[in-house]
């Protein structure tokens, strides 16, 4: 027979409960777990039993799912339509500067993590139109022309 835990070849397995699942081990892996039979002498693995007219669960009247309500339809920007502006890293460093915010303040704010915020405003990473728009509601600016 084998050990459930090293592999080991072993002519005497013991059952031990490792981590909540029950191993047959050899001896040398037994010290990892609790043996079984301690536990059942103990009272600990075996649950209540309870006579089967005690167990009576109350039937309950079957009722079709709720149909879901829509969710009303947004007309969507044309965003193949949509560019961000070329000024844009000017234009965000001023309006946060202005609002005296920190680049990681401003981050946390539209969701994005601080480095590329600091890209967009350094003028290295274009925003996309998601980033824009979240930065447009945030500061306050115009970061999106149409074409």
């Amino acid at each position: 027979m084998e050990c459930e835990m090293c592999g080991k070849k072993s002519e005497k397995l013991t059952k031990v409960r490792v981590d909540g699942a029950i191993l047959s081990v050899c001896d040398s892996c037994s010290k990892f777990g609790v043996p079984v039979d301690k536990l059942r002498s103990s009272g600990y693995s075996n649950p209540v039993k309870l006579p089967p007219e005690a167990v009576k669960l109350p039937q309950r009247e079957y009722r079709p799912p709720m149909p879901r309500k829509s969710k009303p339809v947004k007309k969507k920007d044309n965003i193949e339509n949509l560019l961000v502006v070329p000024e844009y890293a000017k234009l965000i460093h001023d309006a946060r500067s202005k609002m005296e915010m920190t680049q990681d303040d401003l981050a946390a704010k539209i969701l994005e993590r601080k480095n590329v915020l600091a890209n967009i405003e350094r003028g290295s990473l274009t925003p996309d139109i998601r980033i824009a728009r979240k930065l447009e509601k945030v500061l306050g600016v115009t970061l999106i022309e149409t074409e």
